[in-house]
Formats: C-alpha cells, structure tokens, sequence
C-alpha cells in the first residue's frame, strides 16, 4: 500500500472504534531515539524515514511534525501522500500537543498506544485537553494494518569488561541506591535502554548501530532485577554473581503491578504512559533517572579509551581526505560511504583499538543533498536493477562533500563530521565555510566558569554566522554515550534547550553548520570533552579538552573572515592534529598532511 492507502486503512478502522484522532509517535516502549523495525510505525505509514517525528492522523486530514534537521528530506518522503508537514520549531507553528488541543472538543476520542507515548507527554496532553475527551491507549492501531510487521528485536546480549566501563555494576548500583535512600524511594523503574545497558555493563544488538537490548529493570533495596527480550545464557552466570535475577522482558508488566504501598523514582520523560498507570498502587516520584547524570560524567578510564579510538577515528576521516585531495580514485556518494567504513578498519588496526560498527548510518552528501541534515545516499533512478549514485564531481556547481560518520569501539562511541571541498566554490560559500570552523573553533577554545550550561555556551559558535544574519534550525550540539548512543542527554548546546549544566567528563559535540536549500552544505564536527581548568578566587574555571583529530579544509577558508585570534585558533588546531595522526602515516601521506595542516596567515 501506499502512504495515502494505509491512512485510508487506519481511518476505517479509527471510524469502527469512533476514534476522531490517532497519534502515532516515532517512539518505542522505552523512549528511544532509534528503534528497532518492529517499532517503526510512524515511518511505515507515512513514508518519512526520519529519525524524528510524529504523525497525526484525524478523519479529514494528516499531519507529519518534524524538526529543521528532517524539513527538506520530509517534504520530499511525503509527496503525493496527502500528509501535510508541519515544520516543527518554525513561527506560527504549533507542537503535536497544542495542534491536538485545538482539534479534540468534548465528545471526541483521541487514540495512541500507551506503551508508546512517553508518561510526561500523556498527561500533559491529559491535562490540556477539553473536558470530555476521551483518551484510547490499549489499541495499537499500526498492527492492524501492517501484515508483515517485523517481530521485537531479540539479539545476543554480551558483558563489557571493566577495563572498558571503568567500573562495576555492583559499584554503578551502590551509587544508585544511594540516590534512592536519599529521596526516600523503596524502587527504581527504568526502561530506557541506554541507562539499563549502562548500569549492567552488557551490551546487545536490537537497534542498529547502537549496541543496547531491550529491557526493563526494577531496583530496590534488596533486589535488582532485570527484564530481558533474549537468550540470557552468555550472562547469565555474571548477572548471578552480581545479585541480578534475570526475568524475561514480557513479565515485566505483571511484576511492576505486584508493587504496592511505596514510593517509586520513575523519570516520566523516559518511560511510556503503560508503565504509570501499571504503578497506579505506588506513589510516584518523578526525577531524572540517577544513572543520567553518572554515565553522562565519563570517568577516567573512559576517557582514556575515548582519546585512542578518536586517534583511529580521525586518521580514518583524513585518510579519506587525503585520497579526495590527491588520489585518483573516483567516487559516488555510496562509495564514499563504503570506503569510510573499510578505512576505520584498517585504522582501528593501526592504532590498537576494536572497532564494532558503525555508530549511525554515513552521511555522503555532495552539492546540494549536503543542505539536508540528515541525508543519505539513495539512487538516483531507485527502480534500476543496478543503480547509480550521485557522483562526486570537481567540477559541479557545489563540488563540496559533507561527511557525517562515526564508529562504535569497545574504547567509545565517535562522531565527526567534515566538509570537503573539492573544486571552485563561491565567495558566498568561502564565507559559510569559514564562518563555520570559526564558530567550531571558538567553542572549542572557550575558558568558563563551573555552572554554565549548553544554552549560555551555545552563542559562542553562533556569533559568527548570527553577525551576517544566518543560522541553523538544530543545536550545536549534543551529548555522546561511551559505547551506547551517539546521543546522549543532559549535555547539549543549544540556546533555546540546552539547561543542563556542563560538567567535568561529559563528552559534548560541536557541530556548527549553513544549509542552503538547493545549494550547498556545510558541517565541521568535532567532540570536546569538559576538563577542570583554573581554580581561584573567582571560582572553578572549565575548560574543552579536544577528542577529533582531522583538518579542516583550508580550500574552503578564506583568511579575510577571520580575525587573528582565529587563526591563532586554527593553525594551533592543525598543529596538534598533524601531531597526533602523522606517526600512523608513510612518507608521502606524512607530506600531505603536513600541507592540509599548513599554517595560514
């Protein structure tokens, strides 16, 4: 069926059940930003394949809201499917929960599945919505329709050692059940898969390019107990001698409604509504999962680990750069993409560290496809039985590269991006380019005092390219797990929603960037670690401590941009990574690179 078929097919069967609206979020039971197949109903309806987003379909109309980073790729996906995108975050348009608020009157139902729609976002709506509205949470509405729908993931699951975790779950859950005795909480639910992988040092298999299981977990003070969709005969042993009764993932409803009479720690914008109103005999406490915060704040063996593999990582990326500049291959988007790949194996080698996979999918995104965020190659006829990509060309109108990638090691998770230049680009896009490694660089360089956060830093990178009145419609950037998610929370830069404070371990990305739509790309990535700076009268001081080492391409900078303190930045940036990659390298690359890392003035 088509995207405009299967609506007409949920529409019947909303009209059986008298439902007026169904919400059909990109969610998972567990909250997660990726999912497995099983739970990618809002894409298989609409067609968008985004990684964000969230559907709404009522009797007459439908509605695909997205953020800035999906606006080009949605409109495209959704073409001729009678969906209509909301640009999420653009003046004058509404989130999902106040567009339903003005949809739904007294007398209308509104219909979702409970397992999947988070507890903090039910009863917001709950509570916004007119008096008289009914809410249908126990009917998962793409199930009947989707008749070949994939099963739940149910991967191997294996153990971290702790020469990578740097410490044991036995330590991690005493930190735990600390925090519980000093709120005053009997249990600690959790189903967001990160902190549960996390927390048990064990890893899996069930999303794609993050290495988590799905589970549950319930902690009390005499118990710990895990729920888990698989085989639990390669842990089962550990888990055992750790004091972890190991239950399978389908008990984990019915366990949670034997909880009665005591307070339970749930953080409500990380479990699904099911999970609430199954603790309907419990007081609820509502606060951030302990485990947030301590596996956000890497500790030192993390960080040890973190700083090899991002030496292997980067040497992958500027092998790639140097094969650009001054090799002969030739290359398409798909390519690009594969080669990557084989490159971080080889350099994983070279370097001593294990890679695993792929810590999301490539982007490869040449001229125009770049000014999409989250671009990824595709053919350019999709029904050839041998199908071509977009090719890499010099002398294109844009012949600009913008490569997104990074690698999942057993030594942390990695994400980089740089944009390649290839051939003549405009002044126009010299200026973009070099105001952007300019708002990277500043962020990189940038002394504060303890206590900031993401959203009072962020403005350092955007000054640049605010002063000539551009901007980009995503943060600069996030938080990055140790092995787990290339996205993590609390950490982000972001002016408008990054609150949490920045403190000494957490690994941050910065990633400023232009996207002119039809025209050109631009991203310069690089992660930062928060270090301890100067102690004084003034207070702690904090500082960035560098993880990504690869140029910045000097063909796409143009000096006059830039003021000195800027170019101090850059050519002291280009020195400590042409030290850092150049002993992994032969003579003639050794050359290369030191011209890719030559100084401007």
């Amino acid at each position: 069926m088509t995207a405009s078929e299967k609506v007409s097919t949920l529409r019947a069967e909303m009209r059986k059940r008298n439902v007026t609206c169904l919400l059909v979020p990109s969610d998972d039971c567990h909250q997660s930003e990726y999912v497995c197949d099983y739970f990618k109903s809002r894409a298989y309806i609409s067609g968008f394949s985004g990684s964000a987003g969230t559907l709404i379909i009522s009797l007459d109309g439908a509605w695909l809201f997205t953020d800035g980073r999906y606006y080009i790729q949605a409109e495209r996906q959704l073409a001729g499917s009678g969906i209509e995108l909301m640009r999420s975050g653009s003046e004058g348009v509404p989130t999902p929960e106040e567009f339903l608020v003005s949809k739904l009157q007294s007398g209308d139902t509104l219909a979702y599945d409970a397992k999947c729609v988070s507890a903090k976002f039910a009863e917001g709506l709950q509570k916004k919505l007119a008096e008289g509205v009914k809410i249908v949470g126990d009917v998962d509405f793409p199930a009947l329709i989707w008749a070949d729908r994939p099963d739940i993931a149910h991967g191997d699951i294996w153990q971290l050692d702790e020469k990578y975790s740097g410490k044991s779950h036995t330590d991690k859950l005493a930190d735990v059940r600390k925090v519980l005795s000093e709120k005053k909480c009997g249990a600690l639910v959790m189903s967001s898969l990160c902190d549960i992988a996390w927390l048990y040092n064990l890893r899996g298999s069930d999303v794609k390019n993050t290495p988590v299981f799905m589970s549950y977990c319930i902690i009390t003070e005499n118990s710990d107990t895990l729920y888990v969709n698989a085989d639990t005969a390669s842990i089962s042993d550990a888990m055992k001698a750790e004091g972890v009764t190991l239950r399978t993932y389908n008990e984990f409803y019915d366990d949670l409604k034997q909880l009665k009479d005591i307070s339970v720690l749930i953080d409500k914008s990380a479990v699904n509504a099911a999970i609430v109103e199954s603790l309907s005999g419990c007081k609820i406490v509502n606060d951030a999962n302990p485990t947030l915060l301590m596996k956000a704040k890497k500790n030192p063996v993390e960080l040890e680990n973190l700083l090899k593999c991002h030496v292997a990582d980067g040497l992958a990326v500027t092998r790639l750069m140097l094969e650009l500049k001054f090799g002969e291959r030739e290359f398409d988007e798909m390519s690009v993409d594969k080669y990557l790949y084989s490159l971080r194996r080889e350099c994983a080698d070279r370097v001593g560290v294990t890679l695993l996979d792929e810590s999301f999918g490539t982007i490869a995104a040449f001229g125009a496809n770049a000014a999409m965020m989250h671009y990824s190659a595709t053919p350019i006829d999709p029904d050839s039985e041998t199908p071509e990509y977009v090719k890499l060309d010099k002398n294109a109108p844009v012949p600009m590269l913008l490569v997104d990638s990074g690698g999942q090691y057993l030594e942390g998770t990695t994400d980089i991006t740089r944009t390649f230049v290839l051939g003549n680009i405009s002044d126009e896009i010299k200026q973009h380019y070099t105001l952007t490694a300019c708002g990277m660089l500043r962020l990189l360089n940038l002394v504060f005092l303890d206590g900031a956060s993401g959203s009072s830093l962020d403005i350092v990178c955007r000054e640049p390219l605010w002063e000539i009145g551009v901007d980009y419609r995503c943060g600069t950037g996030h938080g990055v797990g140790y092995l787990l998610s290339v996205h993590e929370g609390p950490n982000r830069f972001h002016w408008r929603t990054g609150a949490a404070k920045i403190e000494e371990g957490m690994i941050t990305t910065d990633e400023p960037g232009v996207y002119v739509e039809g025209s050109h790309g631009i991203r310069i990535e690089n992660e930062l670690a928060a270090v301890k700076g100067e102690h004084n009268e003034y207070g702690q001081f904090m500082r960035f401590e560098n993880l990504t080492f690869c140029p910045i391409d000097l063909d796409g900078i143009d000096a006059a941009y830039l003021d000195k303190s800027d170019i101090r930045k850059l050519n002291a940036y280009h020195r400590t990574v042409f030290d850092t990659l150049s002993p992994y390298l032969c003579e003639k690359d050794r050359g290369h690179l030191e011209y890719l890392c030559r100084e401007i003035k």
